[in-house]
């Protein structure tokens, strides 16, 4: 029974990676987005915008990377002396994931990114006596898994609902913060080359578009 079972296990894993081998052998496309999504730091909303680019094969996945960094503003305020100044946190990161679309259903899509590894800095900065000052600065490297769920009206629009954690893996030890926390994010797809290929279905861009 215990062979049966292994033998199952190891035959079911050399299918996964035959498909996998199958897919990243097609044709790539490339994909390009803005990313936004809602979090915390400590008990502070903190909202992380950028951007990705990737590679998606066969519609099934997706691998690529990105640029994100914190848009919120969370300030302290410290003394210089007799100076009171305010001091405005900072955090960015590359980041690099693997993606697997799941098609559910003709308008349902998920999205699983177990996968999603950043690494960057965070800091503390100020102006003060006309000149900037970084301090507290140190390599951090933040992990966000995360699943997405799309509901697709048409080619061109849509909503979403994203859903995940940042673990850091590595935190700055010289800010007090917790960076660990939920990250979420919800709103409507809008995808541009398919809405040209919808209005203007006869030029070459749309055939290209279609093909892809």
């Amino acid at each position: 029974m215990i062979v049966v079972f292994v033998c199952s296990g190891l035959f079911a894993k050399a299918q996964f990676i035959d498909s996998l081998q199958n897919i990243i052998t097609r044709k790539g496309t490339f994909t390009f987005s803005f990313t936004s999504r809602n979090s915390f730091i400590t008990n502070y909303s903190a909202y992380i915008s950028g951007f990705s680019i990737g590679v998606t094969f066969g519609k099934k996945l997706n691998i690529g990377g990105g640029y994100n960094f914190l848009s919120s503003d969370l300030t302290k305020k410290i003394s210089i002396g007799s100076d009171v100044i305010t001091e405005q946190l900072s955090f960015s990161y590359f980041s690099y994931y693997v993606q697997y679309i799941m098609s559910l259903s003709r308008h349902w899509k998920l999205y699983i990114m177990p996968i999603c590894v950043g690494i960057g800095g965070s800091s503390y900065n100020y102006f003060y006596k006309f000149s900037y000052h970084v301090v507290n600065s140190y390599t951090v490297m933040p992990y966000e898994p995360q699943v997405e769920l799309d509901y697709n009206f048409n080619k061109w629009l849509g909503l979403y609902t994203q859903v995940g954690y940042r673990f850091m893996l590595v935190n700055n030890p010289t800010i007090i913060e917790n960076f660990n926390s939920p990250i979420y994010s919800f709103g409507v797809i809008l995808s541009p080359f398919e809405l040209f290929a919808a209005i203007f279905p006869r030029t070459k861009l749309a055939h290209m578009i279609e093909d892809n």
